[in-house]
């Protein structure tokens, strides 16, 4: 990373910086979210159903700004959009604070979701062009996202301990600050400035890509992959604690081991990644992520559950990073493949959480959670598929 961050201009660096608070601070707001969640169920009289639509509203919302980044760059810059799409997490988050409407509860989370999916359109193509294909710098600004989810479960945690019932509002505006305090960070950025050289790019409307079959199998990972992040991200506290196995502040502090794993795993990752080939990386990850999910869902004690967690977050913890990875330089060579790709693959993470919401409401959390198994399933055979190929090439 030292060798990284020497290679690229000030300016670069600068950006480079508040690509990392900008995941911190993301990874602390979506962690937090599901950390809240049964405490926000309670307070404004939410069944799984709804409260599975509400987690699927944010993947709506991240699906579709995949089709709005790129336009918004060009009418509005990429600093502007950037800063933007970044500040609606905050709007989406006050949102929740005052209202109890479904309405407006799913309007917040569409807001949310759309702050997320440009983020990760934004910070994954800027990176992605700034490491020049190497998955250290992509692992490493991932790893910052992970630290933010590491802190949030203990810093709800907290806050319920102060706040009482109403602890959960301490943490969303908390994480207010931040979100505000990264903003500020961001306005002195000098992002438009650094442009990509125009003679490797294809036009912005050369949809070339679809033709490549990489691009298929990198997206197919994903999807899978996300429907499974995203269902862990906002179920996996009220699962543990309406599974009957944890108390609601033991549910926190198994939640934070997802993500210290996913951290320090992000972190070997970065390491890992200079000896193995993405497609090494993503098929030992696939297949571990199945086998831990199988733990997790049978789980009824709480030794099983921790394994699970700490196997899951190890597991997970490169998987998008050393997606985007495995797919060379097509990002960089097709502008629109990036927005194209964080649409498709919003598509499991919309669909998944919706799904274990209705679910849960026929048949308990515990079955609901069964149907990643699918996911998991999808994810191994991508996995196959993507070494098949890679291997033949």
């Amino acid at each position: 990373m030292k060798a990284f961050l020497s290679s690229i201009s000030r300016n670069k660096r600068f950006v480079v910086a508040e690509l990392f608070l900008v995941y911190f601070a993301h990874g602390l707001g979506s962690i937090m979210l599901g950390s809240v969640l049964p405490d926000l169920r309670a307070a404004y009289g939410l069944d799984y159903q709804l409260s599975g639509t509400l987690i699927s509203s944010q993947s709506v919302g991240y699906l579709l700004i995949g089709l709005l980044s790129g336009v918004a760059v060009v009418k509005w810059g990429l600093k502007r959009s950037y800063l933007v799409s970044y500040y609606l997490f905050a709007v989406g988050f006050i949102m929740l604070l005052v209202t109890g409407s479904p309405v407006l509860l799913l309007t917040a989370m569409f807001l949310t979701g759309i702050s997320k999916g440009g983020i990760t359109d934004y910070n994954n193509r800027v990176m992605s062009e700034y490491a020049n294909g190497s998955a250290t710098p992509l692992n490493m600004m991932h790893a910052s996202y992970a630290f933010g989810a590491c802190v949030a479960p203990l810093a709800v945690l907290a806050c319920q301990k102060l706040g009482g019932e109403n602890g959960w509002r301490l943490a969303l505006e908390i994480a207010i600050v931040l979100l505000t305090f990264g903003l500020v960070f961001g306005l002195f950025m000098k992002m438009d400035e650094e442009k990509p050289a125009e003679s490797s790019q294809k036009s912005a409307t050369d949809y070339g890509f679809f033709r490549e079959r990489l691009f298929w199998l990198t997206t197919a990972l994903c999807f899978f992959y996300e429907a499974v992040e995203a269902s862990m991200m906002g179920w996996l506290t009220t699962f543990y604690i309406d599974s009957g196995v944890l108390a609601a502040g033991a549910a926190q502090i198994v939640t934070s081991l997802l993500w210290i794993s996913l951290l320090v795993g992000r972190f070997s990752c970065s390491v890992i990644a200079a000896r193995f080939r993405p497609w090494q990386m993503i098929t030992v990850m696939c297949f571990g992520i199945a086998a831990f999910l199988v733990l997790l869902v049978l789980g009824t004690s709480l030794p099983v559950l921790i394994v699970a967690t700490i196997g899951l977050g190890l597991c997970m913890s490169g998987m998008y990073g050393t997606t985007v990875s495995n797919a060379g330089d097509l990002f960089s060579r097709y502008p629109a493949s990036m927005g194209i790709y964080v649409t498709l693959n919003g598509l499991g993470a919309a669909a998944a959480p919706a799904a274990i919401g209705v679910a849960a409401n026929h048949g308990g959390i515990r079955i609901g959670f069964a149907l990643l198994l699918i996911a998991a399933a999808m994810l191994v055979v991508s996995a196959l598929c993507n070494m098949h190929y890679l291997t033949k090439r």
